[in-house]
């Protein structure tokens, strides 16, 4: 019997398939240690590319530590300095951060970085570009031929004070003329002039602000009644804290004014009210108790220390 013939395949098809794993094996082995071995690094995303204003829009940041490092407590976020956060949410390797869309035309951060420790305890920076995104009008496609109608009931759309302003400049004139006088007469009578104690700017903007959410305006359906009295009692006190006229300017002038972290607090109530003004969005109540007590409690953070008796002698006053 002759033996049977030997087939090539047989032989050159297992070497075939064995050189190609023994070249397939090594590159998967080297893309997973790339993966392990991935550097240090920070992205930022929004999943929408367009808001309007008073939208919350949510900014996403996914971190990647290296080998034994850990974020802080209360890890630093820069480049959102001038927008305004609502909340945040830490999660493993991202955070995740609402913010109101309150600015026109884009809304944008500026670039971003978020700290970290590292494994030997120093404090390390991750860093991305700038996320933005584009704010559409609430007045439609065509915001220049929108058609805009007064606020009723805050904002008189005829001025009938003016028919009567010169009878009341004229009772206001002989009122200041006899004042004069009868001061003039106390000094010369008495030989010192008297002296009127003055009421601190911290004291009567607490006293203004208790007054006001006393009288339930928010609660009887008048928001924007409360909201005009309330921005313009902080706009009140910021400029006499800081030295410049807060009343007169709006609230992106005076976000460009501060340059304080603990100014920025009450930057948000303001905007909050241009919204509630302007753009007639209506807050729920449990924010509007929130905002008072953040502005009674900003305005007891920058009160005088020195001031602490004469604030207590002048309150005892108002009592009796």
């Amino acid at each position: 019997m002759n033996p049977e013939p030997v087939n090539g395949y047989k032989i050159i098809y297992p070497l075939i398939v064995g050189m190609l794993l023994c070249i397939v094996q090594p590159v998967t082995l080297w893309s997973q240690d790339g993966i392990k071995d991935a550097g240090p690094a920070l992205s930022a995303s929004i999943e929408q590319d367009s808001a309007r204003v008073g939208d919350i829009i949510e900014l996403r940041l996914n971190y990647r530590l290296p080998e034994g490092a850990r974020l802080p407590a209360d890890p630093k976020i820069k480049g959102i300095e001038g927008l305004t956060p609502l909340d945040r949410l830490a999660e493993p390797g991202q955070i995740k951060i609402r913010f109101l869309v309150d600015k026109l035309d884009v809304w944008k951060t500026e670039a971003l970085s978020l700290s970290y420790i590292d494994k030997r305890g120093k404090n390390q920076v991750l860093t991305t570009d700038p996320v933005s995104l584009k704010v559409i009008s609430n007045l439609g496609d065509r915001p220049a031929e929108a058609e805009l109608k007064p606020i009723q009931g805050i904002i008189p759309t005829r001025p009938l004070w003016l028919k009567y302003l010169p009878w009341v400049a004229g009772l206001l004139g002989i009122l200041l003329i006899v004042s004069v006088l009868f001061w003039w007469y106390k000094r010369r009578r008495n030989g010192k002039p008297s002296v009127i104690p003055q009421v601190p700017s911290h004291i009567r903007a607490k006293k203004e602000i208790k007054e006001l959410d006393a009288q339930r305006l928010f609660e009887k359906g008048h928001a924007k009644h409360f909201y005009f009295r309330f921005s313009e009692i902080l706009r009140r006190y910021l400029g006499s804290l800081r030295g410049f006229p807060a009343v007169e300017l709006t609230t992106e002038e005076i976000a460009r004014r501060i340059d304080s972290e603990q100014d920025r607090r009450i930057l948000a109530l303001l905007r909050q009210a241009d919204l509630v003004k302007f753009a007639d969005r209506v807050p729920a109540p449990a924010r509007k108790e929130k905002d008072v007590k953040t502005a009674l409690s900003y305005i007891q953070e920058t009160s005088p220390v020195q001031e602490t008796g004469h604030e207590t002698d002048v309150s005892g006053g108002m009592g009796q």
